[in-house]
């Protein structure tokens, strides 16, 4: 009979404890739960709604959203028949998104009407076509360089939009500047054995370099002839590069 009570005593004893952990663990969900929706409400008061900036001047979009705690960013420039130079054609993000505080809203600022057409900037150097565009309220755009056939180095070949163009909404001109001529390469003769003179006289003729003649001597071959070269035969040449020659004495 004492036994039977001593087991009933455990079991209740379990039970209550059982009950106590049960107790502690809903509290501590709870307690996550309101940590985490104070986490929530903390984070959503950080954040405010991205106000309509599209039809204001520069300086009156940036006041409005300074306002909201928010930073406006010029993107870019445009020209614009619809809107005022100085006003702002487009915004990212749009009205109505929720944005944290001290983030930048990009906004898209109107040229105004476009009043020049394209100059032309071909044969010009790329600093002289950066002050043209700049005396017409353009801007330089993408600048590519090529080995060309045509137009001298270092000057525009190409240009788009092309010369007086007037449509378009875009500011930026690109270039195409010319590096010159592409390189040509020749496979290297083979010149051992030949008179160095009369090699060195035809390949300058040619328009190949040749370095100052090496002499020395060299038993069983009769002064004046080529016996080393640098390229030697079979290799790829180009005009830049320079033929050295070693010659018998």
């Amino acid at each position: 009979m004492s036994e039977t009570r001593e087991i009933e005593r455990r079991q209740t004893a379990l039970s209550r404890w059982s009950g106590i952990v049960f107790m502690i663990a809903i509290l501590g969900v709870a307690g996550i739960l309101s940590a985490l929706t104070a986490m929530r409400f903390a984070i959503r008061g950080r954040e405010v709604v991205v106000p309509s900036v599209v039809g204001k001047t520069q300086a009156e979009a940036e006041k409005l959203l300074a306002e909201k705690g928010l930073i406006l960013k010029v993107s870019s420039k445009r020209f614009s028949s619809d809107i005022p130079e100085g006003h702002v054609v487009d915004q990212i993000p749009g009205i109505g998104t929720r944005l944290k505080i001290n983030r930048s809203v990009k906004v898209l600022v109107s040229l105004g009407d476009r009043k020049f057409a394209v100059p032309n900037l071909i044969g010009t150097s790329l600093r002289a076509a950066q002050l043209t565009l700049g005396q017409r309220h353009l801007t330089l755009g993408n600048t590519l360089y090529a080995h060309t056939p045509e137009g001298e180095p270092s000057t525009v070949v190409y240009q788009t939009p092309s010369p007086g163009a007037r449509e378009g909404s875009d500011p930026s001109v690109n270039v195409l500047i010319s590096l010159g001529a592409a390189e040509q390469f020749f496979v290297m003769p083979d010149l051992i054995g030949q008179p160095a003179e009369l090699v060195a006289s035809k390949a300058r003729a040619e328009g190949f370099r040749i370095g100052k003649l090496n002499f020395r001597k060299y038993p069983g071959i009769e002064p004046g002839v080529v016996i080393q070269q640098k390229p030697q035969a079979g290799y790829r040449l180009s005009k830049n590069d320079t033929i050295l020659l070693d010659v018998s004495q």
